[in-house]
């Protein structure tokens, strides 16, 4: 982990939050091993380091991994039911495939982990009375936008008949399932709805974002396949962590929250721009029509995080300030 990513858990771990309603508590993270599930958990042993919190962490993911003072690595497959023996205070629901390739090559798995995973989850919740279930949902809710940034109770057209309309369709049924579970067995809810996430991730990743950025790195120069004039919403990934966070913490029962970076009046192409400067190459355009299978086709997607702002929650990054200190955290590693 390079100085610049121990600043940005340092930036998060210490925002005026209840903390205390962690203390000594059990967080269960479905994904844990992912990009923003291991970010929280860094945050997590923070607290723990240096406030004394006493947080357990609980990491489910197919991968496992080797469990720690504070973290207990469990390998398991959230399609099915989930056994934990110990007590469970909290549990964030944060595993699905999260990017275009994935979504193309296993549109299946796309909505069999959303789905299930949270049927499997919110069950678990209800078995544990757990104190609060976080589900992470996506600003892919909205289907193809409005012509302005959009509220939580906006409601956009998806084209359900096609195998991308997956991921959204999944996401859309485990906020409802969020909802059922509310009704029938009170179980405490919250949404989080992300904007498009991007930060310095050492995973294969294909969305745009991820795809400018390796471009630079590699001295390459950043095709489009489109005229880059798409809006959308996007978020760092301690934002999407903190944003989280303070949803656990302060959210209403039963609410869904956007969570984005302040909108900064840039197109996709304006962002491929400005990632191609850190590395003095070029944006080329191939309009040629190649397929783009399991690409999102809506053009506008800002939403408005009004109501998560009003919880006390800000962003800490500009999107242009954090594509900036990615690009230095890729550099070091890559020299590493």
């Amino acid at each position: 982990m390079t100085d610049l990513e121990l600043q940005d858990i340092q930036r998060i771990a210490t925002l005026d939050y209840e903390w205390n309603k962690l203390k000594g508590k059990t967080v269960l993270i479905s994904g844990g091993t992912g990009f923003i599930g291991q970010f929280l958990i860094d945050v997590f042993k923070y607290r723990n380091k240096h406030f004394d919190n006493k947080i357990k962490v609980i990491s489910l993911s197919r991968r496992g991994g080797k469990s720690e003072s504070d973290v207990v690595y469990v390998s398991a497959d959230v399609c099915k039911p989930i056994a934990v023996a110990e007590k469970v205070d909290y549990i964030l629901h944060l595993a699905s495939n999260t990017h275009p390739k994935q979504y193309a090559a296993d549109p299946v798995g796309t909505i069999t982990t959303n789905i299930f995973g949270t049927y499997n989850l919110l069950t678990l919740a209800a078995e544990k009375k757990v104190e609060r279930f976080l589900l992470a949902s996506s600003v892919e809710i909205y289907g193809d936008g409005s012509d302005k940034p959009m509220t939580e109770d906006y409601c956009g057209y998806i084209d359900c008949n096609t195998a991308r309309a997956g991921y959204n369709e999944a996401k859309r049924l485990s906020e409802s399932l969020c909802q059922s579970f509310i009704s029938q067995y009170g179980v405490d809810c919250v949404i989080a709805r992300l904007a498009r996430c991007f930060g310095a991730d050492r995973k294969a990743d294909s969305k745009a974002m991820a795809q400018f950025m390796n471009c630079a790195l590699n001295g390459e120069n950043i095709v489009l396949k489109s005229k880059g004039e798409q809006r959308y919403s996007y978020c760092y990934v301690a934002d999407a962590a903190s944003g989280l966070i303070k949803i656990l913490l302060s959210g209403e029962k039963g609410n869904a929250y956007n969570i984005s970076a302040d909108d900064e009046n840039m197109t996709l192409g304006g962002y491929a721009e400005l990632i191609a400067g850190f590395a003095g190459t070029k944006v080329v355009f191939d309009l040629s029509g190649a397929n783009n299978q399991g690409v999102s086709k809506s053009v506008r997607a800002l939403i408005d995080t009004g109501k998560l702002k009003s919880l006390g929650w800000l962003p800490q990054y500009t999107v242009s300030d954090a594509l900036k200190k990615t690009y230095k955290i890729l550099t070091v590693n890559q020299k590493d």
